[in-house]
């Protein structure tokens, strides 16, 4: 019978550990731009703003998400950092770093063109938008969605 009880227990502290904290954070995408190229390799750095507005510190394990650029996938991004501390009543700034092959961005560039979308006008700074989708994963294991879509340069860094 107690050995019984103990694997219920350790059952039911495994259930809690995927549960998700009292007060979730709120993951916002500020902004996306690339950073530098190096050969045939863009980098691309995503910054973030994690707000907690519970009474305990909250940790960030992991962030990981999909980056696409006119709708073509083009990199998946990671947390630059191994984790993340967001403090009671309070907010952290996050860095995600992407990595693409040029040939990525030039296929979502074609595809733009071939669906019809106008370049900028005379003038005009021509822009790419970008979307990405991906998962905070809290220190619990519990995981967090997030997404966010804008042109590349936008927000501040």
């Amino acid at each position: 019978m107690q050995r019984r009880s103990f694997a219920v227990l350790l059952v039911a502290l495994a259930a809690c550990a995927s549960l998700p904290p009292r007060h979730l954070p709120r993951v916002d995408v500020v902004g996306v731009a690339l950073e530098r190229v190096d050969g045939p390799q863009a980098v691309f750095g995503i910054t973030l703003q994690l707000t907690n507005d519970g009474d305990s510190d909250i940790v960030i394990d992991a962030l990981q998400g999909t980056l696409a650029i006119e709708g073509e996938n083009v990199a998946q991004a990671t947390l630059t950092t191994p984790s993340v501390r967001v403090p009671a009543q309070g907010t952290a700034r996050a860095e995600m770093r992407a990595q693409s092959g040029m040939d990525a961005i030039l296929r979502a560039i074609a595809a733009t063109m071939r669906r019809g979308s106008t370049l900028a006008a005379p003038g005009a700074r021509p822009t790419l938008r970008y979307s990405i989708a991906g998962t905070a994963t809290l220190g619990g294991g519990y995981r967090l969605p997030f997404a966010r879509e804008g042109e590349i340069g936008e927000g501040s860094r």
